[in-house]
Formats: C-alpha cells, sequence, structure tokens
C-alpha cells in the first residue's frame, strides 16, 4: 500500500470510528501548520495501527480509552469515550473498564472519567437510571 492508498484507509477508519462530524471538522481546519500532521495522524494512526486485523475494534476502544484514563489525556479520552459506541462498546463495559482502571490508573483519573462518561452520555443521548442509595453489604 503506498501513501495515497494508506492516508485514504486511514481516512475511512477515521471516519468509521469517530464520526462524519469529527473527521470533517478536521479536514476543514487544515492550514499550512497542521496538515502535516493531520496526514500523519490518518496514514500511521489510522491507516496502520487502527487498520490492523489483530484486535477488533471494540478491544482498540476499550484498550484506547483504559491508556487515556490512565495518562489523564482529557480531550482525546473525551472523543474516544464518545467514538466507542461506535464500535460496539456498551455503556456496562464501560463501566467495569473504568472501575477495573481505578485500580491500575488511580481513583482520581478513574473518578475524573466516569464523570466524563456521563457527560458524553448526556451529550448523545444516553440514558442512566437513578438508583436509590442504599448500603451495601
Amino acid at each position: 500500500m503506498n501513501d495515497e492508498q494508506r492516508y485514504q484507509q486511514g481516512l475511512k477508519v477515521r471516519t468509521e470510528v469517530l464520526g462524519e462530524k469529527h473527521v470533517g471538522r478536521s479536514l476543514e481546519n487544515l492550514n499550512d501548520f497542521n496538515q502535516d500532521f493531520q496526514n500523519f495522524i490518518s496514514r500511521f494512526a489510522w491507516g496502520e495501527v487502527w487498520s490492523r486485523e489483530g484486535l477488533p475494534r471494540h478491544t482498540r476502544s476499550l484498550v484506547t480509552i483504559a491508556i487515556l484514563l490512565a495518562l489523564g489525556r482529557e480531550d482525546e479520552l473525551r472523543m474516544h469515550l464518545r467514538a466507542c459506541f461506535n464500535n460496539g462498546v456498551t455503556k456496562d463495559e464501560l463501566k467495569e473498564l473504568i472501575l477495573h482502571s481505578s485500580l491500575y490508573a488511580g481513583l482520581p483519573a478513574a473518578n475524573a472519567a466516569m464523570h466524563m462518561a456521563e457527560e458524553v452520555f448526556k451529550e448523545i443521548g444516553i440514558e442512566v437510571q437513578p438508583v436509590s442509595a442504599q448500603p451495601q453489604d
């Protein structure tokens, strides 16, 4: 695959994962400063790594969220929290990932991610059901 084919493959995967709106904004905001970087992202992150067959996109989304949570990369984390549902991640899987990550990335990072996920749910119309606060045995 040549660079142009890899770029086109990357744009396709990037759009499928992140959505047309996000990728469209990135392309509309191209300029002489960021063009090479955006091309690099499309070719290598999306045209190479995310296009590989070794892991399904569902798993890639979960791994990406866990890493971004651990590193405290809030903007990227918010973007991938929105995008994970395009890859079949469920609300319950996301809840378990954040809970599990609290053990290894720390409670403050997981707590921030939990609140961020709830904000994203509101933005994209995913409902959360209130429960009564009862002590657990």
